[in-house]
């Protein structure tokens, strides 16, 4: 009853014990407000409406918060019923608000009230308190009291057990989080700016839905991600109490590595859209799977396609696709996964923003989306704002007479050329002048630069000689770390010399460590705050007592609040570019000019040095003390290799010195495991460790992989996750490494850790070309062992068309049998019509049993991958096979909710009363998952609605026991027997009574169901 005044837009309460209108003493006193049932009918509904005994309207609850006119409903009586009932007014403004309280607070509402029926003071509490225990008259107070204390704290132990299990999928799929980039751009907009795009007629059209792609783009520097945060938060109102409509967001980052590829646009809109059952389920089942490691990128596609299709709409912000990066196709893979969402879902809206890059430009054109172009005209009429404002509140500028200040507007906007990010750092170096005199102004505006090349040249030069040095170890710790670092990381790096190959040790000098508010003091106008920890910026942030001392506390910084776990970040991507720029090689800034692969050597190098004196140090707890005592340590363990890949070729000395010292390995494994990379630092048991060939060929270091095989390792050793070298090289794709360790003689066929053969990884990865060079040394195509059973069955579960297509041309075995499924069975479990072709055309046995699936049939159905079944059907798949979860492919359909497949299946002769152990009919199967077109649709079908058996006994106790007032009503209007026995609860009344069902409970009393039966 509660979620059918909830759902309820207005209810009407008729107080036949107030006359008048007028009597506020009257209402107060009514008996309304202490009857124990009345307590829901108060809250649940969005407005309550109440009139007196004549049918006046007295006055209302909630409307103002509604939006209903008070010339239909009344005055705001919350503040009379606030006195009567002691809930306060902001509850009984928007029940919402009541989430805050405790469960004690809630049982204290109904104390002074009555009910006829003892059990009653708890029952009536069910809905408010989100319980659903049933009633059981006869038990008493304390007995109905005890079993709603008891259906709280399950509740409560399986919310906590739900957002743990949530949180651990969360750390395995480790997405990035879009929304710190969204929070910094919002602290950088300046009000009144922007506003004209909330207006503009290409945004609304795209807002409305009548345009699905809207690409807005514009020059370096004109504003483009903060325009898009403001188009965020107004889309973030339009689906506020909207849960039908779906909003996600992604911000690329040139300095952010996991904010670049299509794979962490993918992770991170999963995480944000997936919440609804079909996509949550795929999601559980991807990680319990056996082999842990993160979705391939189709399981990803698959997933976020079936959340998207959960709502009636979703609207996706990707700002700045041009910091995704060109090289390696990086950045064409982004696109090319756009299209193909784009391509299919149609009920997603997308707003792009992106410099005009000539990639980017094909392929929308391709797309057809709505072309933006960000004009400098309407750029610039926010720049004026945003210079008047500056020049109003800054307390040097503000000083300026009023000819000087219209003087530095005008020539700032006039030279702007819709370019913010300029007009920025004009303002930032006006304000460290030393003077305000106007002609000392007017001399600074003929200087200005042209460009911002030539701003950041002119702020590199204001660096004194005595902190260049450390300058530039800071700006190459900020343009080339792999994510944004904190205040107190960069200053823990600048205590990193790397430069001694001598001493492989290297040298860590903690003496001379900088104040972690030094680095803005030097970077002044280059570096922005990317973000702040809120729960880390004072004090308390986990180190020991003994290590925080007055030199941690956090400060104001250009009117934010900072403190040494402050992220920082380069102030715009034009500054890296300028730094990598022939510009600078012409300056007197040429110091500063950066090789990006000797800039990832010098990193790489750093790292390692840092590990080894963090081994070796008397300060090491190996507990979570050590990320704050060590504030490099994590970075250092996670991105050593990164860098290492991405450096120039050099001697790989400290990399072999980490990997061959079984103390420092561990120790390193312990922060992060590349074998368990979803682990947090520290949790791993490292069970079983890996050997230096090991990780070096996990790690694709070739060099060191070439420098531990010269010196005669066991090539066979085992060790790590995998268990060998070549089958963790294999499991990693990296080419040039297995060629390396097959030219060494390593088993190409061995079967150790759970990836079973390096063939069977390298099919499971999606590695083409390891996979034909594993089949031109003459691996074993056929071996049979692991979960996924053979390379055909692990290819064709990961949707590699093209390896499928390898192994059946190598002869692989059409008709392997693992533990999960076949390859059949796992091709249409994942949609891949095209697998299912192949292997169908190679003489797949259609109809062969096994694993969780039972048949490709019941697997297709069961996703609702309708031409799958279409084709299955073709090649004459039985559609009365039982086995598997479902038992047959139509319960799999009626269960899961794809009413074209319930059709396609009856049109080819499915049973539709056929019985299945636990979902009895499909009939029952559909009522209980509240497919309401479904149960038609078998009505239709002459099922027969009084069948009794399985879990519930008929359909009608199965949508009683789910609550399913509309599938009920449906049943009883086909003639339900609403006395039938059997099943759980034995009849559909028990079954809605023990759920506490009360509309349910209703229905069927009308219906003629007697509480004796």
């Amino acid at each position: 009853m509660f979620r059918w005044y909830r759902e309820a837009e207005v209810c009407i309460a008729y107080l036949v014990d107030v006359g008048e209108v007028e009597d506020t003493r009257s209402f107060q006193q009514s008996k309304w407000f202490l009857r124990g049932w009345t307590l829901q009918e108060l809250l649940a509904p969005r407005t309550v409406v109440f009139v007196a005994e004549t049918w006046q309207v007295i006055g209302n609850r909630g409307a103002s918060f509604s939006g209903y006119c008070a010339s239909t409903t009344g005055p705001g009586l919350e503040g009379a019923i606030a006195q009567v009932t002691g809930i306060s007014k902001g509850i009984l403004h928007d029940y919402k608000l009541s989430e805050g309280l405790s469960n004690n607070q809630k049982l204290e509402w109904i104390e002074a009230r009555k009910t006829t029926r003892e059990e009653d003071m708890s029952y009536a509490l069910f809905g408010i308190l989100g319980v659903t225990p049933g009633a059981n008259y006869g038990e008493g107070y304390k007995g109905a009291r005890q079993r709603l204390i008891a259906a709280i704290n399950d509740r409560d132990s399986a919310s906590t057990q739900q957002v743990e299990f949530y949180r651990k999928i969360v750390d395995w799929l480790s997405p990035p989080n879009p929304w710190t980039n969204h929070e910094s751009a919002r602290q950088r907009h300046e009000p009144r700016t922007g506003a004209w795009l909330l207006r503009h007629s290409q945004y609304l059209a795209w807002k409305s839905g009548s345009v699905r792609l809207l690409w807005m783009y514009g020059k370096t520097g004109c504003g483009k991600t903060i325009l898009c945060s403001l188009a965020i938060e107004d889309m973030r109102k339009h689906c506020q109490n909207k849960p039908n409509i779906g909003h996600a967001i992604f911000y690329f980052s040139f300095s952010d590595d996991d904010k670049q590829t299509y794979q962490n646009l993918l992770l991170s809109l999963v995480v944000q859209l997936v919440n609804r059952e079909v996509s949550l389920s795929m999601l559980r089942q991807a990680y319990q799977k056996v082999e842990r490691g993160q979705p391939r990128l189709h399981k990803l596609q698959e997933i976020l396609l079936s959340s998207i299709a959960s709502y009636n709409q979703v609207f996706i912000h990707l700002d700045a696709l041009d910091e995704s990066p060109e090289g390696e196709g990086v950045r064409q893979k982004v696109l090319d996964g756009i299209e193909e969402l784009l391509r299919r879902i149609p009920n997603v809206g997308m707003l792009i923003t992106s410099r005009d890059m000539p990639d980017i430009r094909r392929v929308m054109e391709e797309l057809r989306v709505e072309m933006f172009p960000i004009a400098n005209q309407l750029v610039n009429a926010d720049i004026r704002k945003y210079v008047s404002t500056r020049l109003s509140r800054d307390c040097k500028l503000s000083r300026l007479d009023h000819a000087t200040r219209t003087s530095v507007e005008e020539t700032l906007v006039r030279k702007a050329d819709g370019m913010f990010r300029w007009v920025y750092c004009q303002l930032a170096e006006l304000t460290k002048s030393k003077s305000t005199k106007p002609k000392s102004v007017q001399a600074a505006l003929l200087a200005l630069p042209k460009d911002l090349y030539e701003t950041y040249e002119h702020m590199l030069n204001r660096i004194s000689k005595d902190d260049r040095c450390h300058a530039l170890t800071l700006l190459r710790w900020l343009a080339y770390s792999r994510s944004p670092l904190s205040l107190v990381e960069l200053a823990e790096a600048a205590t990193i010399d790397p430069t001694d190959d001598v001493f492989v040790d290297g040298f860590v000098d903690t003496k001379n460590r900088d104040h972690w508010e030094d680095t803005l003091d030097i970077l002044t106008g280059l570096i922005t705050i990317d973000r702040a920890d809120e729960g880390e910026v004072d004090d308390d942030d986990g180190r020991p007592a003994a290590m925080n001392d007055s030199r941690d506390r956090s400060v104001v910084h250009n009117h934010q609040r900072i403190g040494k776990n402050t992220k920082i970040t380069l102030a715009h991507s034009s500054v890296k570019e300028y730094l990598e720029s022939p510009h600078v090689m012409t300056s007197e800034a040429k110091d500063f000019r950066f090789d990006p692969a000797r800039e990832h050597t010098i990193l790489s190098q750093s790292c390692l040095v840092y590990l080894s004196h963090y081994s070796g140090s008397s300060e090491k707890r190996s507990t979570d003390e050590d990320l704050a005592a060590f504030p490099m340590l994590y970075y250092a363990a996670k991105t050593w290799s990164h860098h290492a890949l991405l450096q120039q070729c050099r001697s790989s000395n400290r990399q072999l010195a980490l990997l061959t010292s079984n103390s420092r390995k561990r120790n390193w494994l312990l922060v992060h495991d590349p074998d368990r990379p979803w682990d947090r630092p520290f949790e791993s048991s490292l069970t079983s460790v890996g050997t230096a060939l090991y990780y070096a060929s996990q790690l694709g270091l070739l060099m060191a992989a070439q420098e531990l095989l010269s010196v005669g390792v066991d090539i066979e050793a085992q060790g790590g996750r995998y268990g060998t070298a070549l089958q963790v090289a294999s499991a990693r794709g990296h080419l040039k490494i297995m060629q390396l360790l097959l030219n060494h003689d390593a088993d190409v066929n061995a079967q150790k850790g759970y990836s079973s053969t390096p063939l069977r990884a390298a099919s499971a990865g999606g590695h083409l070309g390891i996979v034909q060079l594993l089949l031109y040394h003459n691996a074993d195509v056929n071996t049979q062992k692991g979960y996924f059973c053979t390379p055909l069955l692990a290819a064709s579960s990961s949707s590699h068309i093209k390896i499928v297509q390898l192994l059946l041309d190598h002869e692989a075995d059409v008709d392997p049998q693992g533990e999960y499924c076949t390859a059949l069975q796992a091709a249409s479990l994942e949609g891949c019509i095209e697998i299912v072709q192949l292997l169908l055309d190679h003489k797949a046995n259609v109809n062969a049993q096994g694993g969780e699936q039972g048949t490709a049939l019941q697997a297709a159905s069961a996703r609702g991958h309708l031409e799958v079944v279409r084709l299955l059907l073709k090649f004459e798949a039985d559609v009365h096979a039982q086995g598997g979860e479902y038992g047959t492919a139509l319960q799999a359909a009626s269960v899961q909710g794809h009413p074209e497949i319930v059709q396609l299946l009856l049109d080819h002769g499915a049973d539709v009363n056929e019985q299945i152990e636990h979902h009895g009919t499909a009939l029952q199967a559909a009522s209980m998952e509240g497919s309401t077109d479904i149960v038609q649709l078998l009505l239709r079908h002459e099922a027969d609605v009084n069948a009794e058996g399985g879990f519930y006994g008929t359909a009608l106790q199965t949508a009683s026991s789910g609550g399913d007032l509309e599938i009920v009503r449906l049943l009883l209007n086909h003639k339900a027997n609403v006395h039938a026995p059997g099943g759980e609860y034995g009849t559909a009344l028990q079954a809605a009574l023990d759920r506490g069902h009360e509309e349910v409970v209703q229905m069927l009393l009308d219906a003629g169901a007697t509480v004796d039966a």
